[in-house]
C-alpha cells in the first residue's frame, strides 16, 4: 500500500491534462460507519501501474478529479480490511458507496480478529476502536485513560480540561462519579468495542455538558451463540481481581446479549499533607499541621447487564435492557498521623485520627425502546422510557487522640454518622429521524423526572454512649423535572458538510433542607444551539468551525449539605445553594492529509462548579466546599497525529497547550476575590506493534504527561505515566493471554496546592498507579459470530454526585 501511495505522488504532476471527469463516493464498513484514512486508487485498467488516487476524509468521502470518461479499475484498501475493487466509469455520475468486510481469520470454529487500535475521525467526533486488541485488557477504567484526548483525574473524567457525560451505548449513565469509577473498574475492558469522543454533540444530546464519551460494548449480529469467559489479576500494593463472563445469542426475531463480572479489589492511598494557620493579622504563623493520610479500601462489586432486542416485523423492532451494579459491604480504613508545630517550628503535640467507613450501593437501570421505520428511506421513529434507582447507606465511625510530645493525652473526640440517599429518575424520549432536502433532520422532546431524598443522623461518643447532634444531621430532598425539545438538520453542500441545531430546556427545582432551614426553588427556561461546519478544500486539507451552549447543572450529591469527615478538622460539605453554569465553547479546526489534526478552542463558562478549599485560621479546621466561582476561562491549541508509520507499528499522537484562568469569591479571606491561573501543556502518546508475521503477538506502549492545572483554587502540578502491554493469542485463535504494567516509573503522582491571600494547604496524592496486570480470556461456542455494539443506560444518574 505504502509503495502504490508513493507511485501516486510520483505520477500526480503528470496528470495535469484537459480532463473534467470526476469519481467519487463514501467508503463505508459493514455497519454502515464511515471509513477515515481508506486508500482509494485508480488504475488504466487490472493489473497495470496506480496513476491517481485519493484517502478518505473524516466522513469516509472522496473525490479524485481531472479523469477521462473510461472505465477504470479502483481499488479501495484499508489496514484491517478486505481490499475491494470495481470497475467505475466517470461518465456515470452516480455517487459510489463502498464496504469494505473486516479482514477476519477463521480457525477451527474460532474467529478471533487481532489488530492495532484504529481511530477513525467524523464531524465533532473522534471514534477509537479497540475490540480484540491488546490495549482493550483489564478494566474499562484503564481503558479510558489511554483513549486519545481523555485526562483521568482521580475519579474525573474530562475531555479539553472539563468534565464530560458518560454514555454507555448512546445513553447516558447515571451514577455518581465514585461510582462511576468502580462501575468502569467492573467492567471488562475486553468486552467494549469502541469509545466515542464527542467534543461538539449535536442538539439531540442533552444539553448538559460540553463533551460526551460514548463506551459502546459487543452483541451479536449472526445467528447462533458465543460466549466467552475472563479473569485479570492485577498487583500493586496490594492484590486485585475480575471475573467476567459474556454471552451472545440470536435467531430470527430475538438478539440477546448478557453479561456479568465480579471484581474482589483492595486499594491504596497514602497522602502527605501540609496546613499552615495564620494569627488574626492574616500574615504571621500560628502554626504548622503535617500529617500523614493512609486509606485501605475493601471492595466486591458485582455487575451485570441484559439487552433483549426482538424484531416484531420488518418495521418493528423492542429493545428490554437491564443493567444492576451492586457493591456490598464497602469499607474504607483511614488511619492519619500528624504532628502539630508552633510558630517557632517546635514540635507542639501529636494526634492520631482512625477512621471507618461501610458503605453500601445499589443502582438498578430498566429501559424498554421501541424503533418503527416509516418507510424504505431512512425515516424512523424511537420512543424510549428508563427507570433508575439508586440507593446508598454509609455509616463512618471517628475516634482522634491529642497528645502532647511525651506521649500524655490531652483531648480525644470521637464521633458516629449514619447516611443514607436514595433516588428515583425516570425519562421518557422520543426522537424522529427523515431524509429532507437531502439532508439528515431530526427532532424530538424528552422529559426527565428526579426525585432524591438524603439522611444524616450525627452522634457525638461520649463515655462510650453515643449522643445525637440535631446541629449537625439533616433531611434533604431535592426534586428536579427537565422538559426538552429539538431540532437538528446536517446536510452536504458541495464542500461544505454543515450540521445545525438548537435544543430549549425548561427546568423546575425544589431543594429543601430541613436543618439549616433552607429551600432551594429554581424556574427557568434556556436556549442551547450548537452548530458546526467542515470545508473540504481538498483530499489534503479539511477546514472546521464550531459553537456548542451547554449547562453543567449541580450534582445531586454536591447539593446535599451533608459532612464527609476526613479527621474532624478535615471535613468535606456540600452546598444546597449551587445554580447552574452556563458554559460557551468556540472552536476551530484543520486536518492535514488526514494524519495532522490542528485544532484551537476557547471556553467561558459563567458561574462555573467547583471544589473550593477553605481553612478556617481562628478554629484551625479546613473545609472543602461546592460551589458557583465567579468564572472560568480556557484557551487551547490541541495537535493530533495518527498513522501507521510501518506494516508493524501504528501510532497516535495528542498534544494541547492551554492557558486557564478562573476567579472566585476569598470568603476566609479579608480579600474579596481571587484570581487563579496557569499556562499548562498536556501530551499523550500510544504505540501499536505487531511483534509476530501471524499477528498473534502484540504490543502497546503508552505515555502521557500532564504539565500544571488548576480547579477551583487548587493548583495540580506535573504527573507523568509509562505503560506498557503485550497480548498473545493461543491454541489456534481460541484463547488470549495479556500481560502489562501501568506506570512503570511510578510517577503518576499528584501534588495539589492551595496557596493564597491567608491559605497554605497542600498534599501529596500517592496512590495505586504502578502495577503489573496479567489477563486471560477463552472464547467457546461458534465464535464465527460477529460482533456489534451497545449499551443502555439513560442521563440524568450521572448527577447522583
Amino acid at each position: 500500500m505504502r509503495n502504490r501511495f508513493l507511485l501516486l505522488l510520483l505520477f500526480f504532476p503528470l496528470a495535469l491534462f484537459s480532463q473534467d471527469a470526476t469519481i467519487e463516493g463514501q467508503v463505508v464498513d459493514e455497519e454502515n460507519n464511515p471509513l477515515s484514512y481508506a486508500t482509494v486508487l485508480i488504475y488504466e485498467k487490472e493489473g497495470s501501474q496506480a496513476f491517481k488516487g485519493a484517502v478518505t476524509d473524516d466522513s469516509g468521502n472522496f473525490i479524485i478529479s481531472e479523469l477521462n470518461k473510461q472505465d477504470y479499475f479502483v481499488e479501495f484498501s484499508m489496514i484491517g480490511f478486505s481490499t475491494a475493487s470495481k470497475t467505475i466509469n466517470p461518465s456515470n455520475s452516480d455517487i459510489q458507496k463502498i464496504t469494505l468486510i473486516e479482514n477476519i481469520e477463521e480457525l477451527d470454529e474460532t474467529i478471533i480478529l487481532v489488530k492495532a487500535p484504529n481511530i477513525r475521525r467524523e464531524p465533532g467526533k473522534l471514534v477509537f476502536n479497540v475490540e480484540n486488541t491488546s490495549i482493550s485488557t483489564g478494566d474499562a477504567y484503564n481503558l479510558l485513560r489511554k483513549t486519545p484526548g481523555v485526562l483521568v483525574i482521580g475519579d474525573d473524567i474530562q475531555i479539553k480540561n472539563s468534565s464530560s457525560i458518560i454514555y454507555l451505548n448512546n445513553k447516558r449513565v447515571y451514577l455518581t462519579s465514585t461510582e462511576l469509577a468502580s462501575l468502569l473498574k467492573s467492567m471488562d475492558a475486553s468486552s467494549i468495542k469502541a469509545i466515542e469522543v464527542i467534543t461538539n454533540p449535536s442538539a439531540k444530546y442533552d444539553a448538559e455538558g460540553s463533551s460526551v464519551l460514548n463506551i459502546i460494548t459487543s452483541k451479536a449480529i449472526s445467528i447462533g451463540y458465543k460466549g466467552s469467559v475472563n479473569a485479570t489479576w492485577e498487583q500493586a500494593t496490594f492484590s486485585k481481581y475480575l471475573f467476567g463472563t459474556s454471552h451472545f445469542y440470536k435467531n430470527d426475531w430475538l438478539n440477546l446479549y448478557g453479561n456479568y463480572s465480579y471484581s474482589p479489589r483492595k486499594e491504596y492511598k497514602q497522602d502527605d499533607n501540609f496546613i499552615r494557620f495564620f494569627n488574626p493579622d492574616n500574615t504571621s504563623t500560628k502554626s504548622i499541621w503535617e500529617s500523614d493520610f493512609e486509606k485501605v479500601t475493601h471492595s466486591n462489586a458485582h455487575q451485570a447487564n441484559v439487552i433483549l432486542d426482538f424484531t416484531l416485523n420488518e418495521n418493528n423492532t423492542l429493545s428490554f435492557s437491564s443493567t444492576a451494579m451492586i457493591s456490598p459491604n464497602k469499607t474504607f480504613d483511614n488511619n492519619v498521623d500528624g504532628e502539630i508545630f508552633d510558630a517557632q517550628q517546635q514540635l507542639d503535640s501529636v494526634f492520631t485520627t482512625l477512621s471507618y467507613l461501610e458503605n453500601d450501593s445499589a443502582n438498578l437501570s430498566f429501559n424498554l425502546e421501541h424503533q418503527i421505520d416509516l418507510d424504505e428511506e431512512g425515516t424512523t421513529l424511537n420512543t424510549s422510557v428508563n427507570y433508575i434507582n439508586y440507593d446508598r447507606e454509609q455509616s463512618q465511625e471517628l475516634n482522634t487522640d491529642y497528645n502532647l510530645p511525651t506521649g500524655e493525652l490531652i483531648n480525644n473526640i470521637e464521633f458516629f454518622t449514619d447516611a443514607n440517599q436514595d433516588s428515583d429518575i425516570f425519562t421518557g424520549q422520543t426522537d424522529f429521524k427523515k431524509i429532507l432536502g437531502g439532508g439528515d433532520f431530526e427532532t424530538g422532546l424528552k422529559y426527565s423526572y428526579i426525585n432524591t431524598e438524603s439522611s444524616l443522623d450525627f452522634f457525638n461518643i461520649v463515655n462510650d454512649v453515643p449522643e445525637f447532634v440535631e446541629v449537625n444531621s439533616d433531611l434533604f430532598g431535592y426534586a428536579e423535572s427537565i422538559y426538552a425539545g429539538y431540532i437538528n438538520y446536517a446536510k452536504k453542500f458541495g464542500k461544505w458538510n454543515i450540521n445545525a441545531g438548537l435544543r430549549g430546556e425548561h427546568t423546575d427545582v425544589k431543594g429543601d433542607s430541613k436543618s439549616l432551614g433552607i429551600i432551594n426553588n429554581q424556574d427557568y427556561f434556556d436556549l442551547f444551539p450548537s452548530v458546526s461546519a467542515l470545508f473540504h478544500q481538498n483530499d489534503d486539507n479539511v477546514f472546521g468551525i464550531s459553537y456548542r451552549r451547554s449547562v453543567e447543572r449541580p450534582r445531586y450529591q454536591s447539593l446535599n449539605p451533608f459532612s464527609y469527615f476526613i479527621t474532624e478538622n478535615i471535613v468535606n460539605n456540600g452546598n444546597p445553594n449551587l445554580v447552574p453554569s452556563i458554559k460557551n465553547k468556540y472552536m476551530l479546526s484543520y486536518s492535514l492529509k488526514n494524519k495532522w489534526t490542528f485544532e484551537a478552542y476557547y471556553i467561558y463558562k459563567k458561574d462555573p462548579l467547583a471544589v473550593l478549599s477553605f481553612q478556617d485560621n481562628e478554629n484551625s479546621t479546613t473545609q472543602n466546599l461546592d460551589a458557583n466561582i465567579i468564572s472560568d476561562i480556557n484557551y487551547s491549541l490541541d495537535v493530533s497525529y495518527v498513522s501507521s508509520l510501518y506494516s508493524w507499528w501504528f501510532l497516535w499522537m495528542y498534544t494541547s497547550g492551554y492557558y486557564v484562568e478562573n476567579e472566585f469569591l476569598a470568603v476566609a479571606s479579608p480579600q474579596e476575590t481571587y484570581k487563579n491561573d496557569t499556562f499548562g501543556f498536556y501530551v499523550q502518546m500510544y504505540s501499536g506493534f505487531t511483534l509476530s508475521k501471524d499477528g498473534s503477538f502484540t504490543s502497546d506502549v503508552n505515555l502521557e504527561y500532564t504539565s500544571d492545572r488548576i480547579v477551583g483554587s487548587l493548583d495540580l502540578k506535573n504527573q507523568f505515566e509509562f505503560s506498557v502491554s503485550f497480548r498473545k493469542s493461543l491454541w489456534n485463535n481460541r484463547a488470549s493471554i495479556t500481560m502489562g504494567v501501568d506506570d512503570i516509573f511510578d510517577t503518576n503522582n499528584i501534588q495539589v496546592t492551595s496557596n493564597y491571600y491567608n491559605q497554605d494547604n497542600s498534599y501529596f496524592a500517592k496512590f495505586e498507579s504502578r502495577l503489573f496486570r496479567l489477563g486471560f480470556k477463552y472464547n467457546f461456542g461458534n465464535y464465527k459470530l460477529r460482533n456489534k455494539t451497545r449499551i443502555n443506560k439513560t442521563s440524568e444518574e450521572q448527577r447522583l454526585d
